[in-house]
């Protein structure tokens, strides 16, 4: 790695770091404070229709970004002002599919199969899917220089967009949700966040003049590109919408937003990997295998070292005190969300042996991350519905945890193939773990000391602790197994 990539790199990951740092506060302040303005069931209905959208976009996601900073043709105007085109039309067509889907929800015959609990059988799912999908066709124009200066690597002024967009709305949506306390108040951010984007991305970005061009050639090469992005999105939509989507269709509201608000604190940690790894994994591992491809495995771990830091220490963190910090920062209504913080922590810990699949796409075989994303999809919707029907809800959690050994088994031995990965350095984890547990206990002491401790850690409800609940799914199976073999 030469030192001016080096440079570029600690630039890039100071500014990417250093902006989601403060991000990171500003969403867990706005956080800490809707859910003292709305109810739980808000946050179920949000998060209900969030998975409809999330699931049009990644099914019809054709790799734009990916296609602007691998395609050698990705910096020419023609490319880039084609590659806007394209996407104004997909945000257009998008928002229509929206309005035709929630207009069957309202139908009298999809209220008739979705079960009365479901958090689907809301009538404010509908229109509140319907006002967030309007996002399509605002994100539609955002400039295509945003995905120019990635491969360019000039991170600042994305970053600066990226900040701006993502803390300017919050004073509106805790507005909107004071003087109208329903679930369409937190539809007031992402609308005037997508709107900002726009209008920074054709100010601030630098970039050529975006305007309408179709160049045949173009369009060719991006949907060529991004046929396995397509299906790697699909699959990637069955892995991270498919526990929404199942709690929702099967449980209450109010449990579906207890679980938002884990899984909101868990993605934090993993969002600033999530970050890293879409800011600079590709480009790096791009830069890496043009000049020394067979330098790529050292390379690789040592720009993983600080994201395995984070995940691991952060999810044995989760893992000991999960329980405390929901009662620390949240009222009563939310202490059952601790639970379900603490197994999710196991999850977080292994999130940087994925990482991997980022080199075959700088190599161009998207096929083999398509394949993978696939599998994940099987293994998250099997290890889903066996944990719920082993142990219900909490064993559901744990299948959704546990099935992330499944790609992570694939990546790693597709990547020692060709020798982009190792075992020894994999088990680096392990201490990190330890050390986020021994953290976490180490909290709980400190919290016990001053006479917290005791009211938070009481105070669990009817939800088990993580340890119990992977005791109780284990336990269970094999006695139904055992009773099975008997019969």
């Amino acid at each position: 790695m030469t030192d001016e990539l080096k440079a570029t790199l600690l630039r890039a990951g100071a500014w990417t770091a250093g902006a989601y740092s403060v991000e990171l506060v500003v969403r867990l302040v706005s956080n800490l404070i809707l859910t003292r303005l709305l109810f739980p069931e808000a946050f179920g209905v949000v998060a209900a229709s969030s998975s409809i959208l999330i699931g049009l976009e990644l099914i019809s996601d054709f790799g734009v970004r990916a296609a602007i900073i691998q395609n050698p043709r990705g910096d020419s105007d023609t490319f880039l002002r084609s590659a806007w085109t394209f996407q104004i039309s997909r945000g257009i067509i998008l928002w229509l599919v929206v309005i035709v889907i929630c207009g069957c929800l309202a139908l009298p015959f999809t209220r008739a199969v979705i079960p009365a609990q479901s958090v689907f059988s809301s009538t404010m799912v509908a229109g509140l899917t319907m006002l967030l999908g309007f996002q399509f066709v605002i994100a539609g124009f955002e400039s295509t220089a945003i995905p120019l200066n990635y491969r360019r690597m000039n991170y600042k002024p994305v970053v600066l967009l990226d900040l701006t967009s993502k803390i300017a709305p919050v004073p509106l949506t805790i507005l909107c949700a004071w003087l109208y306390p329903s679930p369409f108040a937190l539809a007031a951010g992402p609308l005037t966040a997508s709107t900002l984007r726009v209008v920074l991305s054709h100010t601030i970005i630098p970039g050529p003049m975006m305007r309408w061009e179709w160049d045949t050639g173009c369009i060719q090469q991006l949907v060529h590109f991004g046929k396995w992005i397509t299906v790697s999105s699909i699959a990637t939509f069955g892995v991270s919408q498919s526990d929404v989507i199942f709690f929702g269709f099967l449980l209450p509201a109010s449990f579906l937003g207890v679980y938002f608000i884990a899984r909101t604190l868990v993605d934090a940690a993993e969002g600033l990997m999530e970050r890293l790894n879409a800011t600079l994994t590709l480009s790096v591992l791009g830069e890496v295998l043009r000049q020394n491809p067979l330098n790529l495995r050292d390379r690789f771990y040592r720009f993983r070292l600080p994201i395995d830091f984070v995940a691991a220490t952060s999810g044995g963190f989760l893992v000991s005190a999960g329980t405390a910090i929901i009662g620390i920062l949240y009222d009563p209504r939310y202490i059952q969300a601790g639970s379900v913080l603490e197994v999710l922590g196991l999850g977080l810990a292994i999130y940087p042996v994925q990482l991997i699949r980022s080199a075959f796409t700088a190599v161009g075989q998207t096929h083999v991350v398509a394949t993978v994303s696939v599998i994940q999809a099987f293994a998250v919707v099997s290890f889903l519905i066996t944990g719920f029907l082993i142990s219900g809800p909490m064993g559901a959690v744990v299948g959704l945890v546990l099935s992330r050994l499944v790609p992570s088994a694939i990546l790693f031995l597709l990547g020692r193939r060709k020798n982009w990965t190792s075992g020894w350095h994999e088990l680096r984890l392990i201490p990190l773990f330890i050390s986020g547990l021994l953290l976490g206990w180490l909290f709980l002491v400190l919290l016990q000391k001053f006479e917290h401790g005791s009211v938070l850690l009481t105070d669990r409800g009817a939800w088990e602790s993580p340890l119990t609940a992977s005791v109780n799914l284990l336990s269970s199976g094999s006695c139904r197994l055992l009773q099975g073999r008997g019969t």
